[in-house]
């Protein structure tokens, strides 16, 4: 048996029934590279449930995902995943791979990033487009589809969810900086000018904990906010035109320019 199990968007989040079936486990794995964060839920899951919790690299879900399931194949086997293991961090090759070694697989479902932000964000859910990423660019890498998909998002009046690449090199959240700049040249670099000095956009750092902060301002002044911001898990949304009881709603996160 293996369980992918969501925990949700931080400490405490984690479901009952999901503990009641860790206990029981054989192994437990902890996925630790889709996320940075580490208040101390692995702990927690641990000392609750009574069982030493390993960490899996990515490796373990790309290169070795065979050997990662069939170590499931005469043991329980639970792999524990911030937020939900199958929304905005999806890991539906572990299942693929249970099915073709026919080892029986479920899921334990959680809070994700993807619902908490968009409801904490005041905006329509029926009104967003797909949600993307803003990567980190390297001296080989360096992609602008990001800004495609925002464009495609406001030419249909769709909100845009923008989330932020990881640093795995220092295991680090992008920082409010970096998201900024990359913005910038990346406009600089395919000539479109979605986010203009104007442009709202609304910050959100570590959505769902007790820490949450949420921003509404212009893309101009944006930078003020770079150390309000400094070590939070960080979400961008970048609204089209908002209707009147969204805009009535979200006028709370508005920052003083």
């Amino acid at each position: 048996m293996l369980a992918l199990i969501g925990m949700g968007l931080g400490k405490g989040d984690i479901s009952v029934r999901a503990i009641d079936f860790i206990k029981g486990c054989d192994k437990v794995y902890a996925e630790r590279y889709t996320a940075v964060s580490d208040d101390g839920a692995i702990a927690e899951i641990s000392a609750s449930t009574g069982k030493s919790i390993e960490t899996l690299q990515r490796q373990d879900f790309e290169d070795r995902v065979k050997e990662t399931v069939r170590s499931a194949a005469h043991a329980s086997v639970a792999i524990l995943v911030y937020g939900d293991p199958l929304v905005a961090t999806t890991h539906h090759i572990i299942l693929d791979e249970a099915e073709k070694q026919n080892i029986e697989a479920k899921v334990f479902h959680s809070s994700s990033i993807l619902s908490a932000a968009i409801g904490e964000s005041c905006l329509d859910v029926y009104r967003f487009g797909p949600p993307v990423t803003i990567p980190y660019w390297s001296e080989k890498y360096r992609p602008t589809s990001f800004l495609d998909v925002a464009e495609r998002n406001l030419s249909n009046n769709l909100h845009t969810m923008l989330l932020m690449d990881i640093n795995q090199k220092e295991r680090a959240p992008m920082k409010l900086s970096e998201a900024l700049e990359i913005i910038r040249s990346a406009q600089g670099n395919s000539g479109k000018a979605i986010f203009q000095d104007g442009t709202s956009i609304m910050i959100m750092g570590n959505v769902g904990k007790h820490d949450q902060k949420i921003a509404l301002t212009a893309f101009a002044t944006a930078q003020s906010l770079v150390s309000a911001f400094e070590g939070k898990m960080l979400v961008m949304i970048l609204p089209s035109k908002p209707n009147f009881a969204e805009e009535e709603a979200m006028s709370k996160f508005k920052n003083p320019d």
